[in-house]
């Protein structure tokens, strides 16, 4: 028997969501053929019936899904399109590809190849995925190393360090609550190409892949002052807008590599941080300029600062003064 709860679809630029359960091996087989690309066919002996209970989100780029299995069979499953990290919250699950047989535990994460077939042995468990697609991926790799090597993502893999595989929990934890909440923060113009950055970032930091293995990244080239003129003009012009560094290099007739090398060199930040700067001055100006209705928090949302303890903290110290006691004034 197949359930579904609800299938919800939103306006046109909100967040798809979905939430569904299931009853019995063949329809939870059925159930996650329906919901994701890679075919997944049953293998082996070990068949157990049991329940799913799955709900899933999307939004610029981006996908987390948590799923929550009382049931035990093998299977296999085609190579994903695009790149999908899993975070372990509870049981114990076993993958398997070219590279020989991974076992995880509660507290793991592991990110699937996008080459391999795999080899899935689930047991009852509660996991987190976070989806992005390989392009994404592949165009901020290319953004900070140059030309993305070949085999960007050789093997499935766990994280580089214990450390790593703390900072992908948080960001799953983070990414699945900001897209499953409704409204979602991540609607917001100004959000939405940020949590990818962040996401597509995080994965090229925590899980093995080529750019880590380079010895030397080609020279991006000089920037002159001419051309950083003009990312600072499209930047300050265009601040209220979804930017991306990408958006900015064309505008200023340069490579996003060269981009981000002539900001360090000139005015010691990246771009992207230099666009935090002008919309936290944005927001400044707007709290002095406020009615009586107007909150922080919604003001803070506005200029795409989601948490309003990073919005106070940065605020503070760029002014002297909570942004509280700025609209107070």
């Amino acid at each position: 028997m197949l359930v579904y709860d609800y299938v919800m679809t939103p306006a046109p630029g909100g967040v798809q969501r979905e939430t569904v359960r299931s009853t019995g091996l063949e329809a939870t087989v059925d159930l996650l053929n329906q919901i994701y690309p890679n075919r997944l066919r049953l293998v082996g002996r070990t068949r157990d019936n049991g329940s799913l209970a799955l709900s899933t989100a999307d939004h610029g780029g981006v996908g987390a899904d948590r799923c929550r299995m009382e049931m035990r069979f093998d299977a296999l499953t085609d190579p994903w399109r695009d790149l999908n990290a899993i975070w372990l919250v509870k049981g114990r699950l076993r993958l398997g590809d070219r590279t020989g047989e991974h076992t995880l535990t509660a507290g793991d994460s592991f990110l699937y190849s996008v080459k391999d077939v795999m080899r899935f042995h689930p047991q009852p468990l509660e996991l987190v995925v976070v989806r992005v697609g390989r392009a994404d991926v592949e165009r901020v790799a290319s953004r900070h190393f140059g030309a993305v090597p070949p085999d960007l993502w050789p093997v499935a893999s766990r994280p580089v360090s214990r450390a790593m595989n703390t900072h992908w929990q948080v960001l799953s934890g983070y990414v699945r609550k900001t897209l499953a909440a409704a409204p979602s923060v991540a609607e917001h113009p100004l959000i939405a190409g940020q949590l990818l950055e962040y996401v597509a970032s995080s994965m090229l930091a925590v899980f093995p892949n080529a750019t880590m293995q380079l010895s030397r990244v080609p020279s991006p080239g000089a920037v002159g002052t001419a051309t950083l003129r003009r990312a600072v003009a499209y930047v300050d012009a265009n601040a209220d807008q979804p930017v991306t560094v990408e958006d900015i290099a064309t505008a200023a007739g340069t490579s996003a590599r060269a981009l981000q090398y002539g900001f360090r060199r000139h005015l010691e930040c990246t771009p992207r941080e230099y666009l935090r700067q002008v919309r936290l001055e944005r927001a400044h100006r707007e709290l002095q300029e406020a009615g009586p209705d107007a909150t922080v928090a919604a003001i803070a949302l506005r200029w795409g600062f989601t948490s309003t303890g990073w919005f106070t903290r940065h605020y503070r110290a760029a002014y002297g003064c909570s942004p509280g006691e700025t609209l107070r004034r």
